[in-house]
């Protein structure tokens, strides 16, 4: 059911859930915005503990409902339901359809907004990266890890991830919000969450793609506490993928990476089928 549950919501995700209720800050918003009074100083969840406790709350009721659906098929919507809303990235979407617009236009300012908004780091800063790098973060965080987490927590594990990497990029983007001081938290929180996901996502980018060409990146991070899991998914995809230096910045660059981690997932798939059928994970 797992298997089943991630290809349907994969699909359903890519015919066009696009509408707030499918997507993952539409809830968190919600669910913030009646937690005010509790998340303010002297609120019962405004201590870090209290405010790791505020962020399971929905992971438990989420557990609790698939528990008490005793209805295989019942659980099988669950799954689905639940994984849709975590994948959401409508936003993201749009933006890269904006930035591929730009650039057919020949409008360099606006895709590099696009760009930018998208979460790129400029090539000109130290830790820069092309735009490929930066769908193929994306592309980890919204599938892959909800994925992993998904696969070996079910619904729960998907829920606790999407809702850290939520709340993380909302403080990020956000001094002002009411949990602001606890960003740190939510950042080591959300680091461990990727630290072995991204190790497995960024190994299948070697299988799928130039296996010489990425290794030498790939274990130059694989066992690295330090570095960021971002840099281990850029920088090998980008490897895996073998781009042309000419090409960065362009469409054609971005259009490679998108192509690379759609195989990717779809690696994903075929190692979750293997390990139902010979480790008994259903």
């Amino acid at each position: 059911m797992i298997l089943i549950s991630i290809i349907i919501a994969l699909i359903l995700e890519r015919l066009g859930a696009r509408s707030p209720y499918w997507q993952i800050s539409y809830y968190g918003d919600e669910y913030l915005s009646r937690s005010q009074k509790s998340l303010s100083d002297n609120g019962l969840f405004n201590s870090q503990v209290g405010f790791l406790i505020w962020l399971c709350l929905p992971v438990i009721f989420v557990a609790g409902v698939f528990f008490f659906s005793d209805f295989v098929l019942w659980q099988l919507i669950i799954n689905i339901v639940v994984l849709l809303i975590c994948f959401g990235c409508a936003k993201h979407r749009a933006l890269y359809k904006s930035y591929l617009n730009a650039l057919t236009r020949e409008d360099n300012t606006a895709a590099s907004l696009y760009a930018e908004q998208l979460g790129q780091k400029k090539l000109a800063e130290d830790s820069g990266e092309t735009l490929g790098q930066t769908l193929a973060w994306v592309n980890f965080r919204f599938y892959c890890a909800v994925i992993f987490w998904f696969v070996v927590l079910g619904v729960a594990g998907a829920t606790l991830y999407a809702i850290i990497r939520t709340y993380s990029d909302l403080a990020r983007n956000n001094d002002n919000v009411i949990f602001s001081k606890h960003y740190k938290l939510l950042q080591r929180l959300l680091f461990w969450l990727d630290w072995l996901p991204a190790r497995i996502a960024s190994f299948g980018y070697l299988v799928i793609g130039n296996f010489n060409k990425g290794t030498s990146c790939w274990l130059r991070y694989a066992l690295d506490f330090n570095s960021s899991n971002r840099q281990i998914i850029t920088c090998t995809a980008l490897a895996a993928e073998q781009i042309e230096q000419q090409h960065y910045g362009c469409a054609y660059e971005a259009t490679c990476m998108i192509k690379l981690v759609k195989r990717n997932v779809l690696f994903y798939l075929v190692l979750i089928a293997l390990l139902t059928l010979f480790a008994g994970l259903a």
